[in-house]
């Protein structure tokens, strides 16, 4: 298992910023990995709320497990899925913008060997996602690194 974490800030508040982040069916506009992220509990976008994320090349199961309005967002795969992931967004205001700190936690079952090269790979990925983001929230539309366009 390999850390990382990425920080960026998004010109918008961060009630705003939080509430489209803990709507998880979001993900795939700003992440061009994810192709679907599908509620399986109700209610959605709450502690215990539970969903099924397809990406490009596998599937996992999310839970969230920690969730303080307007402050933190922690989401992780529900064993027995593949790869393991913690990941703990943290939110802070900053006058009328938001400083997001994203920290992952992720075992991709890669050797101990080559966890440096994953792990920096990974927060590269991470990173442009979170570019991503930023670019929906100000601007209201993104085209993904897979042509894809959403408009928020």
């Amino acid at each position: 298992m390999f850390s990382f974490e990425n920080t960026i800030v998004i010109n918008r508040p961060v009630q705003e910023v939080f509430a489209f982040l803990v709507d998880l069916p979001s993900i795939p506009k700003w992440n061009y990995y994810v192709r679907s992220v599908v509620p399986t509990s109700s209610p959605s976008g709450s502690v215990g709320s539970t969903y099924h994320q397809i990406r490009q090349d596998d599937e996992q199961d999310l839970i969230i497990s920690k969730l303080e309005p307007n402050q933190v967002l922690v989401v992780e795969t529900i064993p027995p899925s593949k790869p393991e992931l913690r990941r703990e967004i943290l939110l802070e205001a900053e006058g009328q913008s938001t400083h997001l700190t994203d920290k992952w936690q992720l075992d991709m079952g890669v050797p101990k060997l080559l966890e440096p090269l994953a792990a920096q790979r990974a927060k590269t990925g991470v990173r442009d996602n979170l570019e991503k983001l930023k670019e929906l929230l100000e601007i209201g539309r993104v085209t993904l690194q897979d042509g894809r366009s959403f408009n928020r």
